[in-house]
């Protein structure tokens, strides 16, 4: 099979290769017996590191190309006598492995999708390519599954092409069955790894709903409130607001509307600084009033350019529009705009008339 003899070559090389490391260090420390001991360290962790990483490249690829159908195992060149022998043996099992093929190639489609979604979302990366691993595994499971039940079916119709027909059917009917429960089984595997990802999905709803209206920004480095969204990433976000419901798209613009106050009113107090030396110090405090002011409304707008893009995920990754996480999230969209956008105007103000 081709999947064998890639794996073959891929453990040869492989194998070839971490020799040829051993022996390049060897060498090197022969021939220049005066290299001091840590840059030869360091060299051949470098190698190897990289060595090790061309490996695992080559290996997902391998493993990738095998599950998405360049090894078949055979040249079926009786695929049609094949499947008529399935329907007329147990309809239900020609049936199920049908529904393997539709599943599987909607899934390579969402494999796909995600790829890009990965680079789109950064926030998202981890959970997006958790859920890309364990689709895929899935997928490729389900596919191996498919292809041994497929091997069972065709022993029989050889059996059947060159047997007493009448027996082999006789005895293989009971078989089917067996095999029809075994692909639904592995059916029923995959679509609980769907609906897994989709709870994780939820859950990440739950936490952006969650940090809506928080003050404290988190510190920490790998915090999902830390990454900045780019310009083109935030204005899908806010069209997509747009979709959810249009008052939730004129919030946001208003919170866009009282960062640009902020910066004005922040830029025409550094004139004044300028100009107004002697009063440098009420000034100076001034201007760190706007800062902070500036720094919370962003850290607003970010919560909710997360929520939103919590929720666009989740409709990408295969949640329905009436599904109870979304509508919980453009609930709570709709319910918090208003209450952050008064606290942001309530400081404003404050600011505005204080003396």
């Amino acid at each position: 099979m081709l999947a064998t003899l890639l794996y073959g070559i891929f453990v040869i090389v492989a194998i070839a290769l971490l020799i040829g490391w051993y022996l390049y260090i060897k060498r090197l420390r022969r021939n220049k017996p005066d290299m001091p001991t840590e840059q030869l360290f360091l060299i051949a962790i470098g190698t190897l590191l990289f060595i090790l990483f061309g490996i695992w490249r080559v290996s997902n690829s391998v493993e990738n190309w095998q599950w998405k159908g360049l090894d078949l195992g055979f040249s079926d060149e009786n695929a049609a006598e094949i499947h008529d022998f399935t329907l007329k043996v147990y309809k239900p099992l020609a049936s199920s492995l049908e529904t393997v093929d539709t599943e599987i190639e909607n899934m390579k489609v969402l494999l796909e999708d995600i790829d890009d979604l990965i680079e789109e979302h950064p926030r998202h990366a981890s959970m997006l390519r958790y859920a890309r691993k364990t689709w895929d595994e899935g997928a490729y499971k389900l596919r191996m599954l498919q292809k041994t039940i497929q091997k069972e079916i065709r022993r029989a119709w050889i059996a059947h092409d060159t047997k007493n027909q009448l027996t082999i059917d006789t005895k293989f009917s009971i078989e089917a069955v067996k095999l029809d429960r075994r692909i639904n089984r592995g059916l029923k595997e995959f679509r609980a790894l769907i609906i897994d990802i989709h709870a994780m999905i939820r859950k990440d709803l739950v936490y952006s709903q969650k940090q809506l209206g928080k003050r404290n920004q988190q510190t920490d480095e790998l915090s999902q409130n830390t990454a900045k969204y780019s310009t083109d990433l935030t204005g899908k976000l806010l069209a997509f607001s747009k979709t959810i419901n249009p008052t939730i798209y004129q919030g946001m613009q208003t919170l866009l509307d009282e960062i640009a106050i902020t910066k004005q009113r922040q830029e025409k107090n550094r004139q004044h600084l300028e100009e107004n030396k002697d009063l440098s110090a009420p000034l100076i405090q001034v201007i760190d009033y706007w800062k902070e002011a500036e720094r919370v409304e962003r850290h607003y707008f970010d919560q909710l350019l997360y929520a939103l893009e919590s929720a666009l995920l989740g409709r990408k990754l295969g949640l329905k529009k009436n599904d109870y996480g979304i509508k919980s999230m453009n609930k709570t969209l709709k319910k918090q705009i208003p209450i952050i956008l008064k606290k942001v105007q309530k400081r404003r103000n404050t600011i505005d008339n204080s003396y």
